[in-house]
């Protein structure tokens, strides 16, 4: 007679706003709701992308208070939701991705999309047996770099523990980028002998290792942008300055030798990445913050094209072409049909706070004024600044600008949302949520709308993971060119419902379950393990 022993249930113990959907005005929507959580720090990292079909993954860190070993241990784990195409939630709870300890909420992670519209969600845990778990064992507080894919229906497509590299515990720091069909997987081991280092793998859509060993680059961090016939641009750093080169799939150079298309060292750290984004005929625009003294930086800007040519010739140009040297904080988009590029940037100069914008041709022409264009400003005495939030380009060749105006200790903010046209005259303004108390904001730029993700920290306005859309011409009312997915089955609370799947103790999913250990995982996201005799 087979007997049924359930060991555990993997599964998140709070409440999603399982009824949440686009705001309807210009009143932020709770996605997940982390009230009354007892002062534990939760719903941080947010992270936000697209899919093809108009939907949206979300992912975050939350810390949870888990028994191991006897022990109570707090782990920083990674949770993932999905919304459909009307912003309501695909699973009654969300995701747990991991259900090892993360020691630290300061080990990055990832979230990208892939072709298919799954997410690729990338983290670092400590990889150890219930077992092996001791009251003062430094091994809990290791980080093994490790890459998950999960596809719309929630299902672990690379196995529930995903691909872990076990022989790396000290990796921090993950990456993901997706080329095509392939996912290019990074990590940085900071205290390597060698220096920093950053270990590069390709990742095919079946799960298997493309490169038998990683690309091993000494720098702290890259960014990938995916060029013509499947190759990629590679931006980081070396001893001559800022680099790029062109590569293909197999890891090879296309070009003859690396570019640099600064001469100056990269100056900065998580908080001043570069960003890289496709120029759309398989180059990209490029913006980064050099050091100019212990405390003062400027915003380079450089264009790379497909073949290795530099549009801003062999240095680049400033965004703010001027001596002072007191900006920072950049973002960057193009507007392939235009061949522009804009810039965004915040500067803090001796007696003044403001928000900037610059926009280039792609053979390095200021299209604004030299210095910029201020689309913010305040006086620096008794007052506080601005923050950039994001850019992008719609219509044929207008722009979206959103920015932060700081009222007060405490974070307090308000959204502050713009439409641009070419010239820089402002279209239309709205501003959105004052007093938010906010953080890890992530905006995205469509051609239909601009999409907000946050998280709130005021018990007032309720704190959680918010969500925030508003159409290209200034309303809420959205329509788009592509209707809601016909294939995704909802039950009458508009969750997609999925039905129990099976797996074996690797992760190879089976089709009904077997003698042994088995892990089942249901429609609503969670997962147990049980025993059949």
């Amino acid at each position: 007679m087979k007997k049924l022993f359930v060991f555990a249930i993997m599964a998140l113990v709070s409440s999603t706003a399982a009824f949440a959907q686009w705001n309807t005005d210009a009143t932020p929507v709770t996605v997940f709701s982390t009230a009354n959580y007892n002062g534990l720090d939760h719903a941080v990292s947010i992270k936000a992308v697209r899919t093809p079909d108009k939907k949206t993954w979300l992912s975050w860190k939350k810390w949870d208070s888990i028994l191991v070993n006897g022990f109570k241990v707090l782990a920083d784990r990674t949770y993932l939701q999905l919304l459909d195409i009307n912003g309501v939630p695909q699973f009654e709870e969300p995701l747990v991705v991991n259900n090892h300890m993360t020691p630290s909420w300061h080990s990055d992670y990832s979230l990208c999309v892939a072709a298919d519209g799954s997410a690729i969600v990338t983290l670092a845990d400590a990889r150890l047996e219930e077992n092996e778990v001791t009251e003062d064992d430094q091994s809990a507080y290791t980080f093994c770099p490790a890459i998950y894919k999960i596809d719309q229906e929630g299902n672990f497509l690379w196995g529930l523990d995903g691909i872990a590299f076990e022989e790396f515990n000290d990796s921090p720091f993950t990456l993901a980028y997706v080329v095509g069909e392939d996912t290019y997987f990074g990590f940085n081991l900071p205290t390597s002998e060698e220096g920093n280092q950053l270990y590069i793998y390709r990742i095919d859509d079946d799960g298997t290792l493309g490169w038998e060993e990683p690309m091993i680059v000494e720098t702290i961090q890259c960014e990938i942008v995916p060029s013509l016939d499947g190759d990629f641009l590679f931006f980081d750093d070396c001893n001559d300055g800022a680099r790029v080169r062109r590569l293909n799939r197999n890891g090879e150079d296309v070009w003859n030798e690396p570019i640099i298309y600064d001469p100056n060292k990269y100056s900065g750290y998580a908080l001043h990445q570069y960003k890289a984004v496709p120029d759309g005929d398989g180059g990209a625009a490029v913006a980064f913050v050099r050091a100019m003294g212990q405390f003062s930086h400027n915003i380079r800007v450089q264009h790379v094209n497909a073949d290795g040519s530099l549009g801003f010739g062999l240095e680049g140009l400033d965004a703010a072409n001027t001596e002072d040297n007191d900006y920072d904080y950049c973002g960057v988009a193009v507007n392939p049909n235009t061949q522009e590029i804009m810039v965004d940037f915040e500067s803090q100069l001796e007696s003044t706070y403001d928000v900037m914008l610059q926009k280039f041709s792609y053979d390095g022409e200021y299209l604004f004024d030299e210095l910029g264009l201020s689309i913010a400003h305040k006086n620096r005495s008794n007052t506080f600044s601005f923050a950039r939030v994001g850019i992008g380009s719609v219509g044929e060749s207008d722009w979206i600008v959103s920015y932060r105006d700081v009222e007060g200790y405490g974070a307090r903010n308000s959204f502050i949302i713009r439409r641009y046209d070419k010239d820089g005259n402002r279209v239309w303004t709205k501003t959105i949520g004052r007093n938010l108390d906010c953080t890890a904001i992530n905006m995205i730029v469509e051609p239909e709308a601009t999409y907000l993700f946050y998280r709130e920290f005021s018990e007032e306005k309720g704190p959680g993971v918010k969500m925030f859309r508003i159409g290209s011409d200034g309303t809420y009312n959205v329509t788009y060119d592509i209707p809601e997915d016909p294939t995704c089955i909802k039950n009458t609370n508009g969750v997609s419902t999925a039905s129990k799947r099976y797996f074996t103790v690797d992760g190879r999913q089976i089709s009904q379950p077997q003698s042994g250990l088995n892990i089942v995982k249901d429609g609503n996201g969670s997962v147990r393990k049980y025993v059949i005799e």
